[in-house]
């Protein structure tokens, strides 16, 4: 039983520490600035409207005839020039695994995105005062964006929250803006969604762990209440009974009588009489410290095998919260 004990102490400590960091976070989605949050402070939306000249336009289905397998084609506009998108492998949601390719709409020239059109392309999309000073190709882990699966370009801009503007590679897609604002929400983000390994999503094992332990918490509790239960613990007042017990210090000199109720444990049940006996864990038959003395068939429970030698056991020493009325005459209280 004190192994179970244990179990739920330490269950609770860790569900109650992230039960806190929860509330603190809810707390912070509350308060912070939404628009801030999402990091797009000088993201400029929309794009330069183009006038296509479709008499110019390669047919799509020589631009198909000329590609390996294609699952769709699109004509989109990149920079003020109209672009057909070849997909060839298609993933559920855009920032799932896919597989592109750009061709010029006008000569059928295949288009790259390197990293000088990945800068025109980020300068397009922002609208802020500060200017490129790097750019990263990032091939996977992307930590502003954890959950986009595809290689992209990272193009950092020297301004006063540190924008990256992120440009996918395969078609020249901006995946989104990122900045001081949004990391220091998304921090939040991955405390609130225990997303320790910054995935982008709760479904982590980290998450599948507490549940785990928040099971064994409400297991561990349900035994423990059951104890104390079958201990008496919960005995309601209509079924309690009252005795006088004798009290001796430990000269077993006379100390007097005190009347006791059935339903408490001698711990509890003393302190009502402002008759106080030591102890660090306030019940919970951890510490060891409430030591009283009874008889010696008085009944043993598993924290007092614990907590006392079987010689101490055997002249009577008991824990004082572990034990309740039953046949008990007599206290010895050590501590006067």
């Amino acid at each position: 039983m004190n192994l179970i004990r244990k179990i739920h102490k330490w269950s609770a400590l860790f569900v109650g520490l992230q039960l806190l960091v929860w509330l603190g976070s809810g707390l912070f989605f509350n308060l912070m600035d939404h628009q801030k949050a999402r990091g797009d402070h000088y993201r400029v939306y929309g794009s330069v409207q183009n006038v296509i000249d479709h008499q110019r336009l390669v047919e799509p289905q020589d631009i198909i005839g000329n590609a390996q397998a294609v699952v769709s084609l699109s004509l989109i506009n990149l920079l003020g020039k109209p672009v057909y998108l070849l997909t060839h492998d298609k993933g559920l949601y855009r920032h799932f695994s896919n597989l592109y390719s750009l061709v010029d709409a006008y000569s059928a020239k295949p288009i790259t995105i390197d990293a000088a059109m990945a800068k025109q392309l980020a300068i397009a999309s922002y609208k802020g005062p500060g200017k490129i000073n790097s750019a990263t190709l990032i091939k996977q882990d992307n930590d502003d964006f954890p959950k986009e699966q595809n290689a992209s370009w990272q193009i950092n801009f020297a301004d006063e929250v540190n924008t990256s503007v992120y440009v996918e590679v395969g078609s020249g897609r901006i995946i989104g803006h990122s900045n001081d604002d949004k990391r220091f929400a998304d921090f939040f983000f991955m405390l609130h969604f225990m997303d320790y390994g910054n995935k982008g999503g709760f479904n982590s094992i980290q998450i599948m762990l507490f549940a785990v332990v928040t099971l064994w918490l409400a297991l561990t509790g349900f035994i423990w209440t059951l104890q104390l239960g079958f201990n008496g613990q919960y005995q309601t007042g209509f079924f309690t009974k009252q005795r006088n017990i004798q009290l001796f210090n430990k000269n077993q000199q006379s100390l007097g009588s005190v009347t006791l109720n059935s339903k408490d444990n001698l711990l509890a049940g003393l302190s009502k009489k402002n008759i106080f006996i030591p102890s660090n864990c306030g019940g919970g038959g951890t510490c060891g410290s409430c030591r009283i003395l009874l008889t010696a068939n008085s009944p043993i429970t598993s924290a007092e095998q614990e907590k006392l030698s079987q010689a101490l056991l055997a002249k009577g020493y008991r824990l004082s919260c572990q034990q309740f009325l039953a046949d008990i005459d007599c206290i010895t209280l050590l501590n006067k």
